[in-house]
């Protein structure tokens, strides 16, 4: 009894620690969800106006509103199939019966990432278009072994006397089913229903794979947003997500322990209620009309925008977001999607040209392309525009905290001083990191050449020590919080650091760098091309350029519309390149089978100590 006494403190101890590791993050996540502060790094004070700024976003609660649709459909969906397969094969004792229970555990045991690339070659194979139909099949198809596994095990435990008694008494075998075995499978049907819905309402991976136009869910939406930068806005709609996951997850376990009471039910008969009248809301008040499906980079678009084209023309504008231009070029080549705008970067333009993914451009119907910066076209990846025409500009330089570093920054070197050790933070992004090192090495950074890939390696490989992160999402954020004093970065999240701390600089290394210029592109096979020509000739327009500039941070080559940006956006460095650095940038090109030895380099660099 003493030993006893004397280790209980020590488990407890233990155990508090062990979900202190597991929770913190959630926690944090929690927390940092009510800071004032559209940036992570400080804690600014409480506020409620993130929570309010989620769940009034019109993108996002259409997202939230097709996870939930889709978590509905399928918990009904799977509940059903997967209570039917357990039903049949326990009474089933044919020879086939162990390879039927072998089929059921292969969704739980193979990886999403399998399932979710051969779902979307079948659903290419057979012809079916990505969209909300195929997340419903493809949720389905993984739930269902869920289901079966949950009530089979219920079923090990039944007694079957039941069953035998209630036939002895004259009952058929249908009113035996729903008057004696599912009410006994009760507990086991809604705790695994309730579990379906959850994995289908958190999944992200599979559901990447066979989403399409007007099929976002939630998880896609927040996943997207995270790329840009990690805001209390993704935190707040994150803690609902969580929140209700827990409830429910929660609520199966009750019900699982401790078997169905009436007071289960009518809370499950009001979640799923309130579930239906969110989910089917918007579709019992909203009028048939013609829709736009735009797949662009998330926070990429103005709100107001949008809903100033709605207005305006009568049309639907549904955004669909994507986290790279190779996800992008992966959902084209399925052959199975429906969007009709998209926005590449500069060498996926090339690239899509080349696969003839892209439909030409009716430029006669683009009145205000008289608006745009001559020096934005005829760029090398469509030297007459045919397919494309620019949406926004930017650049890669390195951002700094002067009131950490003293002394003017002007090189890439810079990102190799020893001083700023566990201080310097680069992209994580192989073409952007090596096209540093090349630049450094006074090479092109569409290098092909193994010899000097292999010396941009080596610089590499020679600055890891001193590097505190490879962050591509976060590195505004490490700025603000002073982690880092120096970062490798992409302009406009460093210009919406600025508004928190003026102390953040910007600078584009005399080296030269890479130009970036994202593309309004009509895919080829677009369905209302009309409308995405009408798009693009609102976006143009100078006045709604400015807003959408002001709003993003991202400036666009709208010579109309510079008159009216905001004073930090006036004040860009894109307007001051010094023109011999400009002769030493380029725009990234498509590097053909020399990939594979840059993919081979970047691991070498990442796993270097």
């Amino acid at each position: 009894m003493n030993a006893r006494s004397r280790t209980s403190p020590i488990l407890a101890l233990w155990m508090g620690a062990t979900y202190l590791f597991l929770y913190a993050p959630i926690l944090v996540l929690a927390v940092f969800s009510f800071n004032d502060s559209r940036l992570l790094a400080v804690w600014r004070g409480f506020t409620w106006a993130w929570y309010k700024a989620a769940l009034s976003n019109p993108p996002m609660l259409d997202a939230l509103r097709t996870s939930v649709l889709v978590a509905a459909l399928t918990t009904l969906i799977a509940t059903a199939l997967g209570t039917s397969a357990a039903l049949a094969l326990e009474r089933w004792r044919g020879r086939w019966r162990s390879l039927s229970e072998a089929l059921f555990v292969l969704p739980i045991v193979v990886p999403e990432i399998v399932i979710g690339f051969a779902s979307v070659a079948f659903f290419g194979w057979i012809g079916l278009r990505l969209g909300l139909l195929t997340v419903l099949i493809a949720h389905v198809a993984f739930s269902v072994s869920y289901v079966f596994f949950v009530v089979r095990a219920r079923l090990a435990t039944l007694d079957p006397r039941l069953e035998e008694a209630a036939m002895d008494l004259g009952a058929d075998p249908w009113r035996v089913l729903w008057r004696i075995t599912l009410p006994l499978l009760g507990p086991a049907i809604a705790a695994s229903a309730l579990l379906v819905f959850t994995l289908s309402l958190d999944d992200y991976v599979i559901t990447s794979f066979v989403a399409g136009a007007g099929a976002t869910t939630l998880p896609l939406r927040l996943y997207s947003m995270i790329k840009t930068g990690i805001t209390p806005e993704v935190n707040a709609i994150s803690t609902v997500l969580l929140v209700v996951t827990l409830a429910l997850a929660a609520v199966a376990f009750r019900i699982e322990q401790r078997g169905m009471t009436r007071a289960h039910l009518v809370l499950v008969g009001l979640i799923l209620l309130g579930l239906v009248g969110f989910a089917f809301g918007d579709l019992a008040t909203s009028r048939p009309r013609a829709t736009l499906n735009v797949l662009i980079w998330s926070n990429y678009i103005s709100p107001r925008v949008v809903r100033a084209f709605e207005e305006r023309t009568g049309i639907k504008v549904n955004i669909e977001t994507y986290d790279s231009n190779e996800a992008l070029l992966a959902k084209l080549h399925a052959g199975v999607v429906a969007y009709d705008l998209i926005v590449p970067s500069d060498y996926m333009v090339r690239i899509l040209i080349r696969e003839n993914l892209l439909q030409p451009l009716d430029l006669t119907r683009l009145p205000n392309l008289r608006h745009l910066d001559p020096s934005a076209l005829g760029l090398p990846f469509d030297p007459t525009n045919t397919y494309s025409l620019p949406y926004t500009r930017g650049v890669t330089g390195i951002g700094y905290r002067r009131d950490k570093i003293a002394g003017p920054i002007q090189s890439w070197a810079d990102l190799w001083d020893a001083r700023w050790r566990e201080r310097i933070v680069m992209l994580d992004d192989m073409r952007e990191v090596f096209g540093v090192a090349l630049k450094l090495l006074g090479y092109s950074l569409n290098s092909t050449d193994p010899q000097q890939l292999r010396q941009a390696r080596d610089l590499l490989v020679r600055q890891k020590p001193l590097v505190r992160a490879y962050d591509s999402a976060n590195f505004d954020q490490l700025l603000l919080s002073g982690e880092a004093w120096i970062a490798h970065a992409w302009d406009g999240q460093i210009i919406k650091a600025r508004r928190e701390n003026p102390n953040i600089e910007f600078v584009i290394p005399r080296e030269g760098t890479t130009l970036i210029v994202d593309n309004l592109c009509i895919p080829r096979s677009a369905e209302r091309p009309d409308l995405a020509h009408e798009f693009i000739n609102f976006l143009m327009d100078p006045a709604v350029a400015a807003e959408n500039m002001n709003e993003i941070m991202y400036l666009m080559p709208n010579r109309s519309a510079w008159p009216r940006l905001r004073p930090e956006l006036q004040q860009h460095p894109i307007f001051s390149i010094p023109p011999d650095v400009l002769r030493r940038s380029e725009y990234l090109q498509d590097l053909g089978p020399t990939t594979v030895l840059y993919d081979r380099y970047w691991t070498e660099v990442k796993l270097a100590r």
